[in-house]
């Protein structure tokens, strides 16, 4: 805004425009100095250089104190709302910087409805009302890429499908389990004949590398075009027999037995990932939350670790 000869206001206009606006509340200088904790005469010139710079008298000032003119009255409620809003912009953009509001999208491979991936978006949440959570599940190295185009924030993913330009936290391992038919005996190894299925989404070169370490045939992992819950359904029904984390197990309401491998047990070790350039403030939030809950303590992976930890 410009003065009366069109020069730009000075930054200090402001403490005026907030001057101006406690003289219209209390009807007079001096108490308002008095709530400003300044000298009567200092907040008399300050009002007077700011109606100099407007051309307009903003009070008629008497002996018992000032009251705003009609143009006065009329421009200090438009300063009332202006300083407001500006007020709130503030408070909004503070927000956005400490990660309250916005929006995080985060990625998964395996279902995020039960155990230790539903109790972070839950502690998440608490503190985070305001941010839009947007999931994603895709397999990993789908996710993996999605993360690496900016397509995702960060991603819930197995530490050996993360790729070294990520950076990793370590988060859990939960179990490796077998499910197989709630009506039939717990098997005590592998039974000939019988097939293990894996989702479309699944890695199956791993899901063949459990079987085969712990015996069983290779021919015997088929993929099948459907969903996990899928998978668990026709192994409900008898159809064969599946491999899933505890995560899906939690998840599931088919009517299947979950029972440890055969042979040595075998974990999912799952980490966040994300590109360490990605400076959205929802992230960091995220991540500060991830560091102060890990079951490992915060603990940073690195691609040497990934290449030297025990396979499953």
């Amino acid at each position: 805004m410009a003065g009366r000869h069109g020069e730009a206001w000075p930054a200090q206009d402001i403490t005026a425009l907030r001057s101006a606006l406690l003289v219209r509340e209390h009807l007079g200088f001096r108490r308002a100095s008095e709530v400003l904790g300044v000298n009567q005469s200092v907040l008399s010139r300050r009002v007077l250089a700011l109606e100099d710079a407007l051309g307009v008298s903003l009070f008629q000032r008497h002996a018992g104190g000032a009251r705003p003119t009609g143009a006065g009255e009329r421009f200090l409620r438009d300063v009332s709302q202006a300083l407001l809003l500006l007020q709130q912009a503030a408070a909004q953009a503070g927000a956005a910087g400490r990660g309250e509001v916005g929006r995080l999208r985060l990625g998964h491979v395996w279902p995020v409805s039960a155990g230790s991936a539903e109790d972070l978006l839950r502690t998440y949440r608490r503190g985070a009302d305001d941010v839009e959570i947007e999931l994603h599940e895709a397999p990993a190295c789908d996710l993996a890429a999605a993360v690496l185009e900016r397509e995702v924030d960060v991603a819930l993913l197995d530490v050996e499908d993360a790729p070294p330009a990520l950076d990793r936290l370590m988060l859990w391992s939960e179990p490796w389990l077998l499910a197989t038919p709630i009506d039939e005996p717990e098997p005590n190894g592998w039974r000939d004949g019988v097939s293990v299925m894996c989702a479309a989404g699944d890695d199956w070169n791993r899901i063949r590398r459990l079987v085969v370490d712990r015996g069983g045939p290779p021919h015997a992992v088929k993929m099948q075009p459907t969903s996990r819950d899928g998978i668990l359904s026709l192994a409900a029904t008898g159809a064969g027999w599946a491999i899933v984390p505890q995560s899906v197990a939690a998840a599931t309401r088919a009517a299947v037995r979950f029972s440890p491998l055969p042979g040595r047990p075998a974990s999912v070790r799952l980490c966040a990932a994300w590109l360490n350039d990605n400076d959205n403030p929802t992230l960091r939030r995220f991540l500060s939350l991830l560091r102060s809950t890990s079951h490992y303590g915060g603990e940073r992976v690195s691609p040497r670790l990934v290449s030297g930890g025990a396979r499953p």
